[in-house]
């Protein structure tokens, strides 16, 4: 199969190559080097992709990036949100399981969502809401939507059935 090659560059030697391994504490930079070591050393890129299990188009990439930025550009990147996961004052979810506990009202996430805005002004994710209860080992219900063309009588009798 016909791949079009990308030439690597003479950055480092590969007595550089091995040393940036040994320095590296990043298992996916540490693939990666070696990945350009074994293109150095003339190993066929064919050998290198079914080695490290990689496609072409992958390989490429790695030469292309090396070429580019270095060993560095090697580096796997981390990903997420660059911020980081935000912190919430758990003290918000306890004064929500307080209001919850109290009962007489349905509770639906939404609504939680809301109380958060209209008390504390965060808007806080659906997702962070439903977790923060998890560990508070409190649950909800969601609601179901019922059948808006439902025939009443044909569940009845189903009902009946059961």
């Amino acid at each position: 199969m016909n791949h079009a090659k990308i030439k690597l560059s003479a950055r480092d030697t590969i007595a550089q190559l091995r040393q940036a391994i040994k320095n590296s504490n990043d298992e996916a930079q540490k693939t990666r080097i070696r990945a350009i070591i074994n293109t150095k050393t003339g190993m066929s890129r064919t050998k290198v992709t079914n080695d490290f299990v990689i496609s072409h188009p992958t390989l490429r990439y790695w030469i292309r990036e090396y070429n580019r930025s270095g060993v560095k550009a090697l580096k796997m990147s981390k990903g997420g949100r660059p911020e980081g996961n935000p912190v919430w004052d758990s003290s918000i979810f306890d004064k929500l399981a307080v209001e919850i506990s109290k009962g007489g009202k349905y509770w639906s996430i939404p609504l939680m969502q809301e109380w958060i805005s209209k008390n504390h002004k965060k808007e806080i994710p659906e997702s962070t809401v439903w977790y923060h209860l998890k560990i508070r080992d409190m649950s909800y219900k969601s609601a179901r939507p019922s059948p808006y063309k439902g025939d009443k009588e044909t569940q009845e009798v189903f009902k009946k059935r059961g």
